[in-house]
């Protein structure tokens, strides 16, 4: 049931961004319409404050709009800076479960601060970590609005293709719902709206590189890593 709401809560938002930029789009249209027969049939009458005053309204009221369009669009996602830290990978060498397999511990940081190691078993020459990115333009960025992220799934890869479609794959879900409904419709309207530079994903992918560890981080377009010498934390 609660798996229910929360679509449903997602498509009740989509429906009403739609409605509030069309009812919008129509009261702007309808209200400059009518303030430019206004002022052309007083002819001098309406003193050009007052004409002033009313566009300045319509600004405001277009503004406002968009600020609540942008907050129930970010409530789904997680801010980032310019360039953020979300996860530190290490992998291991391990017995029983195939040549081209090795142990992965993931460690998400969220805000700056390091979360409960994971640790999975990966099939595979490489591991690839990635998930959903939501860039704003570069006008919003001043306003204080962040790009967003979403890791979404921790896999591995082969470096052959015909690998890829004979052996064993491993992938796990890093998120409760990988194909959510909400992502899925921004990724189809983001081009229409002017304040969305891009919605994509992103992966990045690399060998395990035993004795070594990885910082993963998340840019404005997309995700990237930083391989260093040693364990991580020494």
């Amino acid at each position: 049931m609660l798996e229910k709401l929360a679509e449903l809560d997602g498509w009740v938002i989509l429906l009403g961004l739609f409605a509030l930029l069309f009812f919008l789009t129509l009261f702007l249209t309808a209200m400059w319409n009518r303030s430019k027969t206004l002022l052309q049939s007083a002819a001098g009458k309406v003193s050009p404050k007052r004409g002033m005053g009313l566009l300045s309204t319509l600004i405001i009221f277009l503004l406002i709009s968009v600020v609540m369009l942008v907050i129930a669009v970010t409530r789904f996602y997680t801010a980032f800076t310019a360039h953020e830290l979300v996860a530190i990978v290490e992998c291991y060498p391990t017995n029983g479960f195939g040549a081209k397999a090795f142990e992965l511990v993931l460690t998400p940081v969220l805000n700056k601060k390091q979360q409960e190691p994971q640790s999975y078993i990966i099939r595979g020459d490489d591991w690839s970590l990635g998930g959903d990115i939501l860039e704003w333009q570069s006008y919003m960025n001043v306003l204080g609005l962040k790009s967003m992220y979403r890791l979404t799934r921790l896999q591995g890869r082969y470096i052959d293709a015909e690998d890829e479609m004979t052996q064993n794959l491993t992938a796990y879900p890093l998120v409760e719902e990988e194909q959510n409904e909400f992502w899925e419709n921004l990724y189809q309207i983001a081009v229409k709206m002017p304040f969305i530079k891009s919605a994509h994903k992103n992966f990045v992918s690399t060998h395990p590189f035993f004795g070594d560890y990885f910082e993963v981080y998340v840019t404005p377009t997309g995700y990237t890593l930083e391989r260093f010498e040693g364990h991580a934390g020494n």
